[in-house]
């Protein structure tokens, strides 16, 4: 009976709701909401309260609208929210503040995570990186986001951190000489080669522009820059049935290097992928090339 006479009070809260829009219509039209192709409406009802969220509308994929209906001692208390200005947390890693300015989403705190293939391009022959057991790890702990343009528009900036290896499996390998020279040579008679590989960790700032071209799908595009910290170099092989191991630390890569990076995004997966101009060693003890990067990007 409860539960009835809710119902009943709802339905009269929300009549009478929607005559004083039509009554204010006639004064203001923009008094009166209306939201069209909405692409998620939820109706939350208990026996004293019922919530009405509206996710999205056909001009903002951000906007949000929230009506809350409350009996309280056989009265009703109605709270509405529009856009509310406040911080709200969404899945996956990201921190939303909701704009009260268009119902767009201006600001939004984001964390990604890329895995991915590398090559070398322009490599010197006998470099035989093999982009199937290459492999990239990049992660931007914290990413702003501002949008503009109803949200369609937005520009980030992050910081984070990047993994990348270079795997050569055929039969050169990389050697650090005592001048620091890092060399391309063959393996020691007799042995067989497991891989050789040089690997590079970086601290990078990604300055990404992106634009959103339909509901859940958007490109993006900019600069990640790149202040390359450590490396260090390690060959597998054996010989006559032994196992070696060589290691030797600082590759002599280039110290600072630019990323041109792009994404695209769709309602399945999002992809990246990543093009350096720089080279990847400096050159004046090591073989030229650069690097080619794409992957899966969360």
């Amino acid at each position: 009976m409860r539960k009835q006479v809710f119902a009943i009070v709802a339905l009269v809260a929300m009549m009478s709701m929607q005559g004083y829009a039509e009554a204010m219509d006639e004064r203001n039209d923009n008094d009166t909401l209306v939201i069209n192709y909405p692409r998620k409406v939820t109706i939350i009802t208990g026996d004293s309260l019922q919530t009405i969220k509206v996710d999205g509308r056909h001009d903002d994929y951000d906007f949000r609208y929230e009506n809350t209906i409350q009996l309280v001692d056989s009265n009703y208390v109605s709270d509405v929210n529009i856009n509310s200005d406040r911080w709200d947390f969404g899945l996956p890693f990201s921190l939303k503040k909701k704009g009260s300015q268009g119902g767009e989403c201006d600001e939004e705190i984001t964390m990604h995570l890329g895995i991915g293939r590398n090559e070398a391009l322009g490599a010197p022959n006998g470099m035989d990186v093999s982009v199937g057991v290459s492999w990239e790890i990049f992660w931007t702990m914290l990413q702003w986001d501002y949008k503009t343009n109803k949200g369609r528009d937005t520009w980030s900036v992050g910081f984070g951190v990047d993994w990348r290896n270079y795997r050569m499996t055929g039969h050169q390998r990389f050697v650090k000489d005592n001048e620091g020279n890092i060399l391309l040579t063959t393996y020691p008679e007799g042995a067989e080669p497991q891989f050789s590989r040089i690997k590079v960790f970086s601290l990078q700032v990604p300055l990404l522009y992106s634009h959103r071209l339909a509901r859940k799908f958007s490109l993006g595009i900019g600069p990640v820059l790149n202040w390359n910290t450590h490396s260090s170099i390690k060959t597998r092989y054996k010989v006559n049935g032994e196992k070696y191991k060589d290691t030797a630390k600082d590759a002599r890569v280039t110290p600072f290097t630019v990323d041109i990076m792009g994404t695209i995004r769709t309602p399945l997966l999002d992809f990246y992928v990543k093009y350096s101009p720089c080279h990847v060693l400096n050159t004046t003890f090591a073989p030229k090339f650069q690097s080619l990067s794409f992957g899966i990007y969360f």
